[in-house]
């Protein structure tokens, strides 16, 4: 069997960098990723900016801990859906507690992240990033 490599777009290897420097808790990595004017659209309401973001990134400690895995990627232009899983982990011994499921919509400007987005419906994810 002949496997096919497909070449990763400079959209993709952003947000795969802006996925894998929040994992390892990288902030001035994660916020070199993102442009000044960057929007974090979290569940406790909209971020903006960089420090904005920096925040919104840093996790606490203690408690359970997430890791997001990247299950699948489109790219259109300056916008990629990525469909992500999370484990959630304790911090204390590594046991997973839970997982879920998510679309993130990420727009770019200038191979930087511009926005950011979860959608916990797949399906309105995907008519966001096809509008």
């Amino acid at each position: 069997m002949t496997w096919m490599v497909r070449p990763v777009t400079p959209e993709e290897k952003t947000v795969r960098e802006f996925v894998a420097t929040f994992n390892r808790s990288e902030l001035d990595e994660f916020v070199e990723l993102l442009d000044p004017e960057v929007e974090i659209h979290g569940m406790r309401g909209l971020r903006k900016g960089r420090d904005e973001a920096r925040a919104w990134a840093t996790k606490k400690p203690g408690g359970v801990q997430q890791t997001v895995l990247i299950e699948n990627c489109r790219v259109a232009g300056d916008r990629v859906l990525l469909g992500v899983k999370r484990e959630w982990r304790w911090e204390e011994d590594d046991e997973l507690a839970y997982t879920d499921e998510l679309a993130w919509l990420l727009e770019l400007r200038g191979a930087r992240v511009l926005s950011w987005k979860p959608f916990e419906d797949p399906e309105a994810a995907r008519t966001a990033f096809e509008a």
